[in-house]
């Protein structure tokens, strides 16, 4: 007899049997029991999570001799022929491959016919999304006034590229990703009934990385059992889908904290040349450091991902290198990089650019006395000194002066430095983008109100923007005291003859900067950007005139050239 594959020989054959929809056996059981078939379902998820299992197990249940039942009986002739893929009454189509609305128009014509043996004619169609429009439009006669006798089950794993008409004359049923849990006692009871030995820490792995899919659990055990010649080790789970351990990522987490960007660089290129997966790196990466900052949050080893003893007492010094504020940040700074790393043609690049945000990420210690008094400053240890330091003062938290700025009663002074006050309040908030568009405006006190006036109403708009709107108002409120309010207003600007004529002032090179409204674009382009420095360019001296040949000069000013600094 022919090797079957495991996927296919562990294929679920009644309700009962599927994993983790109960949602929708409920609800389709129900509808068997009380007659209350509908003419057309739509099933969508993901891959692997039981679609198509799903609607050969309706047929079967629409049309056992027993039925419709929810519990076929799977030895009646109907039943049978189902489970063989023989009936003459149950199509499965492919809706990559018949997507023309020729192939439409034939399937009308054909459901036009009654049953040949069956009691229900039944269209299973998979990946129906990659029908045509054309496709789609030639269904929809037949979905709103069907023939008694015929049921469709459409399954897809893109339901948004499914037109409305379509999915308003289907019932509509959406599979979930499987849980680890719930792939793992499948897995588990696949291996114990074909003898397969087997490692639970091997099966876990795979479940975790089957990544809500039983069909792809089921293909890396059953790949796994070859390779191992009968036994599954998580080792060999490891090596075949390039995993790396949660060991070797400690390592290299530890390298980025503790030792600096080259014994970081040379951990990842080791790493690489064992054959490891990139993505698992980055996900292996990302793990541990969310497992660094929610146990520095709560000290709950329960609510950690899966570790051996040695990998928890590792987490644990591990821990002790930085504050929790800091491994929160870490942790913000992969989780926002995943596009850098598994988005690019060049994911090399991408990791190592992730390796060196995580080393130069600025320090954050932890805030202590936000309510009280002001705390005392202690400076934050270097990465070198954290890795040697003993335990007790590894784990000692660091402090920060936090300077607090209680609101005035009133206008601390003149409307220039109301206007400096409440920018340089937004730059101590880090908001760039507020600082940038305040540069291009004027503010002042007037009848008891804030103004803000600017030549564009574009502009100002801007500032009510959900985003921006209720900081600029507490920044106010901290500068000039709470409960004024903010008048924002549309005026000509006015120029300064002592800065703007011959002989004026100098202006600040970061305020010019910050008034151009490309760099504001830019900041709105790159969210949490943020300008550090803004450096003169080279001054550009015209050409002196000099005669040509027939002794005319050229234009003035035609041609500049750049003056070092």
């Amino acid at each position: 007899m022919a090797y079957e594959a495991l996927s296919r020989k562990w294929r679920p054959k009644t309700f009962g049997e599927i994993v983790g929809q109960k949602h929708v056996t409920r609800a389709l059981a129900n509808a068997i029991s009380r007659g209350k078939i509908h003419h057309a379902y739509m099933f969508t998820g993901t891959r692997g999570v039981g679609k198509t299992t799903f609607a050969r197990i309706l047929a079967r249940a629409l049309n056992c001799k027993e039925g419709p039942t929810p519990s076929p009986c799977l030895s009646c002739s109907a039943c049978v022929e189902i489970l063989a893929g023989s009936s003459v009454d149950v199509q499965e189509i492919d809706g990559a491959s018949n997507t023309g609305i020729d192939d439409v128009r034939r399937l009308r014509e054909n459901a036009a016919y009654a049953p040949a043996g069956s009691r229900y004619k039944v269209y299973i169609i998979d990946e129906v999304h990659m029908l045509s429009k054309a496709a789609f439009n030639g269904l929809l006669k037949i979905l709103e006034e069907p023939p008694p006798h015929v049921i469709f089950v459409f399954a897809t794993t893109e339901p948004n590229r499914i037109p409305d008409t379509i999915l308003s004359r289907v019932q509509r049923f959406d599979f979930r990703m499987l849980t680890d849990e719930e792939i793992f006692t499948r897995l588990r009871e696949m291996a114990e009934a074909e003898s397969i030995a087997f490692e639970e820490e091997a099966l876990r792995l795979i479940a975790q990385y089957a990544f809500g899919s039983m069909r792809d659990g089921q293909s890396i055990i059953e790949q796994a059992a070859v390779s191992g010649d009968g036994r599954i080790q998580a080792s060999l789970v490891e090596e075949l889908l390039g995993l790396v351990g949660t060991e070797a990522a400690i390592d290299l987490v530890h390298a980025v904290v503790a030792e600096g960007m080259e014994a970081a660089i040379r951990k990842f290129a080791s790493l690489q040349s064992r054959g490891a997966d990139l993505k698992f790196l980055f996900l292996s990466i990302v793990d541990v450091l969310r497992d660094a900052a929610v146990w520095k949050f709560t000290e709950k080893d329960e609510l950690l991902f899966r570790h051996s003893p040695s990998s928890l007492a590792r987490m644990k010094e591990l821990c002790a290198l930085r504050a929790r504020e800091e491994w929160m940040f870490l942790l913000d700074i992969a989780f926002r990089s995943e596009r850098d790393v598994l988005g690019t043609e060049f994911p090399r690049l991408g990791f190592e650019l992730l390796l060196l945000r995580l080393v130069n990420a600025p320090g954050l210690l932890a805030v202590e006395g936000l309510a009280g008094e002001e705390s005392t400053s202690v400076p934050a240890p270097s990465p070198s000194v954290a890795a040697v330091s003993p335990p007790a003062a590894a784990s000692q938290k660091a402090r920060t002066t936090v300077s607090k700025r209680v609101p005035a009663a009133g206008p601390p002074g003149g409307d220039e430095d109301v206007w400096e006050g409440i920018r340089r309040t937004l730059e101590e908030k880090k908001k760039p983008l507020l600082v940038a568009l305040l540069h291009q405006m004027r503010g002042r006190l007037e009848g008891g109100e804030m103004v803000i006036a600017c030549p564009h109403q574009m502009q100002l708009d801007r500032l009510r923007e959900q985003d921006k709107w209720p900081v600029l108002v507490q920044a106010v409120e901290e500068v000039v005291g709470s409960g004024i309010p903010i008048r924002l207003l549309a005026e000509a600007e006015k120029k300064s003859p002592a800065v703007d004529g011959p002989g004026g002032g100098k202006s600040d090179p970061k305020k010019m900067a910050l008034a151009d409204p490309m760099l504001a674009e830019v900041l709105r382009e790159f969210e949490g950007a943020t300008v550090l420095e803004v450096r003169p360019g080279p001054r550009r001296m015209p050409i002196p005139a000099v005669a040509d040949a027939e002794g005319q000069e050229p234009d003035k000013g035609a041609e500049e050239v750049e003056e070092p600094e």
